[in-house]
């Protein structure tokens, strides 16, 4: 019996250790497959109480991952094909194409000839980053919320979400709110971003500024 215990022990101890130092980096949150795709219903608004202007516009996104290709650091990235229509019963037009890059570090997305670092890698409560220092905008920084958990964003029920915040700030006479929901196989499946110049500090009394929502309705690919 002393035999059995004495090589029990160390099998043990160094299966928790393996266990223990296991790090999951959340690739899966932001897929670059090519032809993976995700639609999106947008409600795009513009204030200008002033002149009395409070449009809402409804159209759809569809973001297609598109070939791989070599930038000049010989290093992967996809195209990203964005179409758009105002109704689900029209036909997609090609909007823009941007760039999408992954690394073992982060995702960069070059948007508007901005590029923008959308994740940072490994996923978790301590990994922060500055979404704009890759380009000449000030500095925004950014982090993790309500990691790996379930949500239901539209119709569509998650199994694993992850939020990316952005900002969140108000006063009296300021609203900033945006985050980015990430999905588990899927990638962005909702968008919240509201700047805002509001009266009495009330996000309902606004006087002028922009809001936009993304909200997936489909994916696939």
């Amino acid at each position: 019996m002393k035999h059995w215990v004495y090589i029990l022990i160390p099998v043990l101890f160094f299966s928790c250790k393996k266990n223990d130092n296991t790090i999951i980096y959340g690739y899966e949150y932001f897929p670059v497959d090519s032809g993976h795709y995700v639609v999106y219903d947008v409600i795009d608004i513009l204030h200008d109480d002033a002149v009395g202007v409070h449009d809402t516009t409804y159209y759809q996104i569809k973001e297609v991952i598109g070939e791989e290709d070599l930038d000049l650091e010989n290093e992967t990235f996809n195209k990203l094909y964005r179409y758009q229509r105002f109704s689900d019963t029209l036909a997609w037009q090609l909007k823009d194409v941007w760039v999408v890059k992954k690394t073992n570090t982060n995702v960069e997305v070059v948007e508007e000839n901005e590029r923008i670092i959308k994740m940072a890698f490994s996923i978790s409560y301590d990994q922060y980053w500055d979404r704009n220092a890759l380009n000449n905008n000030p500095a925004q920084q950014c982090y993790y919320n309500e990691i790996y958990k379930p949500a239901t964003i539209g119709a569509i029920d998650y199994d694993s979400t992850v939020i990316v915040e952005h900002q969140d700030f108000s006063s009296y006479i300021e609203y900033d709110r945006e985050f980015e929901v990430y999905a588990r196989n899927v990638g962005r499946v909702q968008l919240v971003r509201k700047h805002i110049d509001i009266f009495n500090g009330d996000t309902l009394q606004v006087d002028k500024g922009t809001e936009l929502f993304y909200t997936a309705v489909d994916f696939g690919g």
